[in-house]
Formats: structure tokens, C-alpha cells, sequence
């Protein structure tokens, strides 16, 4: 189990971007921070080492290691969580991986039953300095004590900004998804408009236009306003999703947003609240 107090011994899988910005982040005097390389490429390995992490082999990791964070590609969670579990681990994982709520829930029920603790964290933002004007965003959620462990952890490094969102495992998962849903989807749909209008030289004109517009899901205050409206988006996505397909680009998602639309257009004429606007999407069928 965790000890209550520091210093601690600390694993960081794996030394990724992510994993090294952290590791050297945590590197406070006492603390001792290792990782385990077997298998993996040379350029892991060099940013272990340039990291300050010692390099164990995972049974003597896992026995060493008060504290374990997994900063992984998503279709990697569970089993490194399952290698640290299989060679001994009984500390406190912070599972900082983008995976489901439900997939987190399953790992902390593995590692409870392994007697030790999960903490459920999702990180915003690029992998922090100790010079960043906006500091990269740490969120926690799940049982105490591993929640103030974890905070307490992570606040001292100075370099990060810390909150708590709850006593609940998938809390922390469901943020992640969600800014994740904002943030890439985003992006696909601004690569699918430029692409459009790079066709007619008109990136540019689009780009200084779209300076203009806040994110839209900064304020959801305003979403009524916007199913307000959305009677009349439909059709005119259609039109630009028969557009993209006619200039040899994905149109899917377009498509989608303009069923999305469809089904928000009951709320013409109407000032609906933000649970009836949710429900709306909740209860529209899914083709």
C-alpha cells in the first residue's frame, strides 16, 4: 500500500512526451523515479535516461513502486495496468490514460482487488514546463486517500494546475471524452473545410473568418439559440456534405451533423433548456 507520506518511489509508464514532462516534473528532492524499458525502442529508452528514470525490469518495478501513473495510447491501458498488476503492484495507480468511464471502473475494480488503489486522471494541455503561462491541467477523480495522495503529489510539483472532480471513478474519463469530442472532432471538421475550400482558393477567406467566431463550446449557454436555429442547418450541411463527397473528401461527419440538426428541429420557435436540448439528442435514433 501507499504510504501516507512521501517521499515516495514513483513509476512513470511510459516516457513518452507526456511521461518525461511529468517525470521531470516530479523529480522533487526525495523522490526516487523509475521505469521499465525491456521491449522497448531505443529512443524510449534514451528518454528514460534523459529523464532521470532508473530502468527495472517490471517485478522489481512493481514491488518498489509506491506510486505507478500510465500515461499510454488508449488501446494500451489495460494491459500495462495488467502487467503492473500480474508482477505485484499493490500501490496507487494513477491511470491518466483517454479511455471510458466504464473501461476506467473495470481497471480500478482489478486494482482494488489486487489490494491497491486507482485514481482516475485525465490531463489537458501540452506536457508542462515549469515556465508555462497557462499551466498544464491536471483532473482527478476517485476514492480517498488516493485522491489527496494524488493531488498532493502532483500540486507540489508547481508545474501543473490541480483539481479535484469527485469521489467517483469515470469522472475524470468522461472530461477527458468530452474535451476530446470538442478538441479533435474539432479539428477533423476544420481540416474538412479547408480542404473544401483550398478547392476554390478560398482557405484564406475562411481562416479569417472563422478568427472571428469563439469556440462554440465555451458557452453552452448559448446552445438553445442554437437548436433554435437548427431547423434550417439540416439541408444546408446536406449541400455542403454533397460538396465534399463531389470533390473526393469524407462526408460522414457532415451528414451526421446535419442529422444532428434534424432532430433539433422541433425547437423551432422555441427557448429550450439545456437538459430538454440533451435529452433530444439522447432519444434520437441512432442510424
Amino acid at each position: 500500500m501507499t504510504p501516507a507520506a512521501g517521499p515516495y518511489t514513483i513509476a512513470v509508464l511510459h516516457p513518452g512526451a507526456m511521461g518525461v514532462a511529468l517525470a521531470r516534473a516530479l523529480a522533487a528532492p526525495g523522490h526516487h523515479l523509475v521505469g521499465c524499458t525491456q521491449g522497448r525502442s531505443a529512443p524510449t529508452r534514451h528518454r528514460a535516461e534523459a529523464a532521470g528514470l532508473t530502468d527495472l525490469p517490471m517485478d522489481k518495478l512493481a514491488a518498489q513502486a509506491d506510486i505507478a501513473i500510465s500515461i499510454v495510447a488508449p488501446h494500451a491501458a489495460e494491459r500495462v495496468a495488467d502487467e503492473l498488476l500480474t508482477a505485484g503492484f499493490t500501490g496507487l495507480l494513477i491511470e491518466a490514460n483517454a479511455v471510458r468511464p466504464g473501461q476506467m471502473q473495470a481497471l480500478a475494480t482489478r486494482v482494488h482487488a489486487a489490494d491497491g488503489q486507482l485514481v482516475d486522471a485525465c490531463i489537458m494541455g501540452p506536457p508542462p514546463t515549469p515556465t508555462a503561462a497557462d499551466p498544464t491541467r491536471v483532473y482527478l477523480s476517485g476514492p480517498e486517500p488516493g485522491l489527496a495522495t494524488a493531488r498532493t503529489l502532483l500540486e507540489q510539483t508547481g508545474w501543473l494546475r490541480v483539481a479535484e472532480l469527485g469521489l467517483t471513478i469515470g469522472q475524470a474519463s468522461a472530461l477527458k471524452l468530452s474535451q476530446s469530442t470538442v478538441q479533435k472532432a474539432g479539428r477533423a471538421l476544420a481540416l474538412l473545410g479547408h480542404a473544401l475550400a483550398d478547392r476554390y482558393g478560398l482557405s484564406e477567406h475562411l481562416a479569417r473568418e472563422v478568427r472571428r467566431w469563439p469556440n462554440p463550446a465555451a458557452n453552452p449557454a448559448d446552445f438553445p439559440g442554437v437548436a433554435n436555429r437548427a431547423w434550417r442547418w439540416g439541408d444546408e450541411l446536406r449541400d455542403a456534405a454533397a460538396e465534399l463527397a463531389e470533390a473526393g473528401l469524407p462526408s460522414d461527419l457532415i451528414t451526421d451533423a446535419a442529422a444532428l440538426f434534424d432532430t433539433l428541429a422541433p425547437f423551432k420557435d422555441a427557448t429550450p433548456n439545456l437538459n430538454a436540448i440533451y435529452r433530444s439528442l439522447k432519444d434520437a435514433p441512432d442510424e
